[in-house]
């Protein structure tokens, strides 16, 4: 059996995820490629070193201009030589992924979070409350992976670097312009320490307060739905399962409840620390760490702690 992964590249670096999504091919099947979505060398070195990858394909685009439309007409063109086609549970991979399902004609499958062989995987459902183990018989196994559930591959490779054909043309659909979300922060699925807030924060200039702290411990900054709807910080700072997913090494939430929606986001977190002023708050229970106490003043007592 051959899987192929399907590998985003970002400012032309390949995304540290890449190596997740390959340990998760690598219990699929026996052999892996990846279809790189960019031709930064950086990425392009990175993906060749990849350990357990037979060979990358390299696409001749700029991967931060890829249409979905465009990719999905890539990939589906490649489906014949695979028993198994990989996409990260990132929004272009929720995008695409479907999308090349339905061209093929097969069921896909989303959110895979563990894989028992090469027709049986593990999701979540109902926000993540339920695990539901799943038997696909399709001729093609289409799925997304989630990043966080996987250790990345560990070694060094050599795969054989294949440049792929230029990319389809998407239909009329064009891409006017592209604007890059800049800043000197940890990406938030990536990031060691993550420190979040939920309406618990009282008020903006609380939740200013957290983005201080955060700023103090080097750590990127989330969100639960609530703040996002109030405008309180962008859309891509959401935790949750209709955010980001995330598996840091210390997750502290600050003011937050724990709604199911948002567990889980974070039900990976190598640690969890819970502060909140509520001592039946259910985030309590997925807590590592509790402590019942107000938000901002316990934000204002770890910045003296810290200072």
């Amino acid at each position: 059996m051959r899987a192929l992964v399907i590998a985003e590249v970002v400012n032309q670096q390949l995304k540290p995820t890449v190596a997740s999504l390959v340990a998760a091919a690598q219990k699929a099947a026996s052999t892996v490629d990846l279809y790189l979505m960019g031709h930064g060398e950086e990425a392009v070195q990175a993906a060749q070193k990849c350990p357990g990858v037979e060979k990358v394909f390299v696409n001749p685009e700029e991967g931060d201009n890829i249409l979905s439309e465009s990719l999905t007409k890539a990939v589906v063109a490649m489906a014949g030589n695979y028993s198994h086609i990989f996409f990260e549970a990132s929004s272009m991979g929720k995008s695409v992924m479907p999308r090349v399902a339905a061209k093929l004609n097969v069921a896909p499958l989303s959110d895979v979070i563990a894989v028992v062989d090469s027709e049986t995987f593990v999701r979540p459902i109902f926000a993540g409350s339920i695990e539901v183990t799943v038997k696909n018989e399709e001729p093609v196994k289409v799925a997304s992976v989630r990043a966080t559930a996987f250790d990345p591959v560990q070694g060094e490779g050599q795969a054989q670097v294949v440049m792929a054909e230029p990319m389809p043309e998407a239909m009329k659909t064009r891409k006017v312009s592209f604007e890059a979300v800049k800043t000197d922060r940890p990406a938030l699925q990536t990031a060691r320490i993550v420190v979040a807030g939920g309406r618990g924060l009282g008020d903006e200039a609380g939740f200013q307060k957290l983005v201080a702290l955060a700023d103090k411990l080097k750590a990127a900054v989330g969100a639960t739905r609530a703040i996002v709807d109030l405008g309180w910080c962008p859309n891509d700072w959401q935790v949750g399962q209709t955010g980001k997913i995330i598996a840091p090494d210390l997750y502290i939430a600050i003011g937050i409840s724990g709604a199911m929606q948002h567990i889980a986001g974070i039900k990976d977190a190598k640690v969890v620390v819970a502060i909140n002023n509520d001592p039946e708050a259910p985030i309590f229970e997925v807590a590592d760490y509790g402590l019942v106490m107000d938000a901002q003043q316990a934000i204002d007592e770890l910045m003296k702690e810290l200072s």
